[in-house]
């Protein structure tokens, strides 16, 4: 992929199935899936799962029933044998490759305008991603004392690993830009014309 192409997006359609293979669920359940973890890496809008959910059932691959619970009802989706089939054609198929959209780093490309804005993006980037980092430790932990499917914590596990990596490199870069700071402020001030003071 070219930095000219439009950066492809995974379908939401293919999580959503992913989650009716283990269970029928309600729009409210599947909005809760994807919340955790696989929210860390892959973020969806509420606005984006029920168009997506009728698209599915347009095309005969989920069902949908109404349940009535007293005065209120609701509506559960059921994967259907054409929606597992697709699934797994979609699983087999290659994963883009990754396009990050990060507007710390595109400010921070700017700074020349305002030098200590830059330090203070990756300060609150540094503080942000350990926070993460710390959470994402937490889940694993969590994930091995529950036996969750080995598959689904590898990727938790890269996830803090290449944040924790991300953490380290920002607090180099951070301090290296520091200095450079620094330096560029001294020899700017180095070359400044003194006045001498007027006569009085």
């Amino acid at each position: 992929m070219s930095f000219e192409q439009t950066p492809p997006r995974m379908d939401i359609k293919f999580p959503i199935l992913g989650f009716l293979m283990e269970a029928e669920a309600t729009g409210y359940d599947l909005r809760r899936r994807f919340l955790d973890p696989i929210g860390f890496f892959y973020r969806v809008s509420d606005g984006s799962i029920y168009p997506a959910l009728k698209r599915l059932a347009r095309e005969g691959l989920v069902t949908v029933r109404t349940e009535r619970h007293g005065r209120r009802t609701r509506k559960v989706y059921a994967i259907t044998t054409c929606g597992r089939e697709r699934f797994v054609r979609m699983l087999r198929e290659p994963a883009a490759p990754v396009f990050i959209f990060d507007e710390m780093q595109v400010k921070v490309y700017f700074a020349d305008h305002d030098p200590a804005s830059a330090l203070d993006h990756l300060e609150h980037a540094i503080r942000d991603d350990s926070e993460h980092a710390a959470w994402l430790k937490k889940v694993v932990a969590r994930m091995r004392r529950e036996g969750s499917s080995p598959f689904r914590r590898v990727v938790v596990e890269l996830g803090q690993a290449v944040v924790e990596a991300k953490v380290r490199v920002l607090k180099k870069l951070a301090e290296e830009l520091q200095d450079e700071i620094r330096n560029l402020t001294k020899g700017h001030n180095r070359g400044r014309t003194v006045r001498p003071a007027a006569a009085r």
